[in-house]
């Protein structure tokens, strides 16, 4: 059977284009997948997901390109000195599984849910914050003087000599602690090479394209059947985060990708017209998603 018997122009996408894309992305453009503090700037080889040297194009590190797109330090609460901790954060992997299944070994309680028009995704992630010695510690760790309050018979003084004490009871008065402070940049605390607190989480969803709204007006939506963070402990930390990734694909993500065909419909003055070809018992999802492709149907109209 011609693929053009029900229209006028085919188009398909197969899953391992998708993922051949992705590989050459991750080898020629590593600083799009791989973040991380100065100290994995200047050291990608301390990497938690190691990509030297089978993960980067050697042509990569002739460039001036980092491999690591810089991150700024992570502040840490409570502490007002000018450093901070260093981290990295990496998407070791990503890839699609179009229907069916035959790529992803899927988790058990995803199993059910890939179906017909449906699609998976992995992603691998990665990351570390990079704790800090004992003696770089105690190098950095601030001496502030022991705070004194002012009590009655006490031989600390009067409660005017400390910060954020107001003697006079002046309302204009404000202690020099709750001003606004202006930002600087963090300075990264040194990287400890020894630090093996390093991390990879893998991430499956299960996705489907959908069409919606009125045959006038049709839509096609992305719908997320299932998402599985696996072997997270304890549970509940598992069911926080599977919950958290749900929400924000369902209410912040999917609703800001759909696609309104009428707005596909091409119309070259009074010549042509390209449109989607409409649902039928012949084309009975377009685009459709089966034997490992994305699929679109295009019909001419002159």
């Amino acid at each position: 059977m011609a693929l053009t018997q029900f229209c006028d122009v085919f188009a398909s996408f197969h899953e391992k284009g998708f993922n051949n894309i992705v590989t050459a992305l991750q080898r020629q453009r590593p600083s799009l997948f791989n973040y991380g503090t100065q100290g994995y700037v200047s050291n990608p080889s301390l990497l938690c997901y190691k990509i030297f040297p089978q993960k980067v194009d050697p042509e990569v590190l002739t460039h001036p390109d980092p491999v690591v797109k810089l991150q700024q330090p992570i502040a840490i609460p409570g502490y007002d000195g000018p450093y901070g901790l260093q981290y990295c954060f990496q998407l070791a992997e990503l890839s699609i599984d179009f229907a069916p299944n035959n790529i992803h070994h899927l988790p058990p309680e995803l199993n059910g849910l890939f179906v017909d028009q449906c699609f998976s995704i992995k992603a691998r992630v990665c990351g570390q914050i990079n704790c800090p010695g004992s003696d770089i510690l105690t190098k950095v760790t601030p001496d502030l003087p022991a705070y004194a309050p002012s009590l009655p018979g006490s031989k600390t003084g009067r409660g005017d000599q400390y910060p954020g004490q107001n003697p006079n009871n002046d309302p204009a008065y404000h202690p020099a602690s709750d001003q606004p402070k202006a930002l600087v940049p963090l300075i990264p605390l040194p990287l400890n090479r020894e630090s093996d607190n390093c991390f990879c989480v893998d991430l499956y969803a299960v996705c489907r394209l959908t069409r919606e709204g009125s045959s006038a007006d049709p839509v096609v939506a992305l719908y997320l059947s299932g998402l599985e963070l696996v072997d997270i402990k304890p549970d509940g930390l598992e069911n926080s985060l599977e919950c958290f990734l749900k929400t924000t694909l369902t209410l912040g993500v999917f609703p800001k990708v759909k696609i309104a065909m009428n707005a596909l419909v091409l119309r070259l003055k009074h010549f042509l017209t390209i449109e989607p070809t409409p649902i039928s018992v012949n084309v009975p999802h377009n685009p459709s998603i089966d034997n490992d492709q994305l699929k679109v149907f295009v019909t001419l109209i002159p």
